[in-house]
């Protein structure tokens, strides 16, 4: 009997683990391998997906600003008087004038080159590359999908 009931306790802790803060599990399909990441149309997911890469693409800065989620996090970000840490870029303005240092040739190149079917998901998001991206739905109407954490590599 106590053999069972811890268990039960195990499985409980997994699945508990499993669903990230919201403690809902919820299995990848084949039909949407972003239900974890809370993405419940795949089809729009990827549709979206390819809109940024073309914007990144073609370099267009003010339809990538549209693809981001604010507060938009940058981790790996310097500062010439704080030094590397994490900074969040607030505004489509604020993202705009610092384009360049955010939307590194590294990062335009993750986004680019990434597969759709090679996408890595987990509760967190949907990744892009080694991270350079990470990927989401807004929580606030209108729904729509972005970009909410870069994570920049020294070169």
């Amino acid at each position: 009997m106590k053999r069972i009931q811890v268990l039960l306790v195990l499985m409980l802790g997994v699945c508990v683990w499993l669903g990230g803060a919201g403690g809902v599990l919820q299995a990848a399909s084949p039909e949407n391998p972003f239900v974890v990441a809370g993405i419940e149309n795949a089809a729009e997911f990827e549709t979206s997906f390819a809109g940024l890469q073309t914007a990144v693409a073609a370099n267009n800065r003010s339809k990538v600003a549209d693809f981001i989620l604010y507060p938009l996090r940058v981790n790996g970000w310097r500062d010439e008087l704080k030094g590397k840490g994490t900074y969040q870029f607030e505004t489509r303005q604020d993202l705009l004038d610092h384009y360049d240092e955010i939307f590194t040739p590294q990062v335009k190149t993750a986004i680019i080159q990434q597969k759709t079917g090679n996408l890595f998901v987990n509760w967190q998001g949907v990744m892009v590359g080694k991270g350079e991206a990470w990927l989401s739905i807004s929580e606030k109407e209108p729904r729509r999908y972005g970009i909410f954490a870069i994570n920049l590599r020294s070169e």
